[in-house]
């Protein structure tokens, strides 16, 4: 049985009468394009702005930070040249004795020039005494073998006796250690 196309039409009309639903629009539960889009459009902007505030609290944190990073950097310097300093300072406090000692010596010598030599030595003694306080004491001494590490050869003299080769002549300046390490090497004239 053949249908026609106006009783389809009229058929669904028909439906729609006796259910009640002609002329209702689109129910409210589906939004229109339009709409869909904008709350698309809300939600991509609160995102953004929720980006733009992580982003500006970051960079705030991050310029604390290396804020703070600057100001320790400042604080190290200043403590390390506070040390330096304090270094120094022990360093020359007992070269300041030495250095009153021979104004008095000095004194002295200009009065009586006979008691000038031992006001000397005893400045000289007193500064080793200081220095060895400190930690340092003398290498090289006249006799003692010829040691590279220690000693350097300002130059050779034959030796008057076999025994005494390679062994220390004279001592032109002496030599520095500090604990074990060597600050300055003793220049020595070498017996071969």
């Amino acid at each position: 049985m053949r249908r026609d196309v106006n009783e389809t039409v009229d058929a669904d009309t028909a439906d729609a009468a006796n259910s009640g639903a002609v002329g209702e629009t689109l129910p409210t539960d589906v939004a229109e394009p339009e709409t869909l889009e904008l709350s698309e459009a809300d939600v991509l902007r609160a995102e953004l702005e929720q980006a733009r505030t992580d982003a500006n609290d970051y960079k705030d944190r991050f310029l604390r930070a290396r804020a703070d990073l600057e100001n320790y950097r400042r604080r190290a310097a200043g403590d390390v040249q506070r040390a330096r300093d304090a270094g120094l300072d022990s360093a020359v406090l007992p070269l300041l004795s030495v250095y009153d000692d021979l104004g008095r010596a000095l004194s002295i010598g200009t009065d009586n020039p006979e008691q000038l030599i031992p006001g000397i030595q005893a400045v000289r003694d007193g500064l080793k005494r200081n220095l060895e306080l400190l930690g340092f004491s003398e290498i090289g001494a006249k006799g003692e073998p010829f040691d590279p590490d220690r000693h350097e050869a300002l130059t050779a003299v034959p030796a008057p006796n076999e025994s005494l080769g390679n062994t220390v002549a004279e001592v032109v300046q002496v030599g520095v250690v500090k604990d074990e390490r060597l600050v300055r090497p003793a220049r020595v004239v070498v017996f071969q």
